[in-house]
């Protein structure tokens, strides 16, 4: 059942409309103005209206914070991939100064035939 259902706007600049509403529509309205003590249901209506508007600005308020949130999310994940790619360079560094220093200590160490030994077909890594 479809209800016809006119708004009077009683107040002046106020227009006056005709609108279809189904059974479940104007029982929302009715309660609406009765949980809210509303004096009628063109003023339920229009309060409807003005919430929906608050809502709706509410919503594009959090969606564009959204947004930027997001963009700063991706911002931290690009930060913190770079750190991970920068710790991962260093660690290689440091792996190879340790081997440098491992060959030196070995050189060192060793004896003028082993040097010598190297010298002519290179140190070997696994070499004691």
């Amino acid at each position: 059942m479809t209800w016809f259902y006119c708004v009077n706007y009683g107040r002046i600049g106020m227009k006056k409309i005709t609108v279809s509403l189904e059974d479940e529509q104007l029982d929302r309205i009715d309660q609406f103005q009765e949980e809210n003590d509303i004096d009628s249901r063109s003023e339920a209506v229009r309060r409807f209206i003005d919430d929906y508007e608050e809502l709706n600005t509410m919503y594009e308020e959090l969606h564009t914070e959204y947004d930027e949130l997001q963009t700063e999310l991706e911002q931290e994940r690009n930060r913190n991939q770079m750190i991970l790619e920068q710790r991962e360079e260093h660690t290689e560094l440091v792996r190879y100064v340790q081997d440098e220093r491992t060959a030196e200590q070995k050189w060192r160490e060793a004896g003028i035939g082993q040097r010598l030994k190297w010298r002519i077909f290179g140190m070997d890594t696994d070499d004691e």
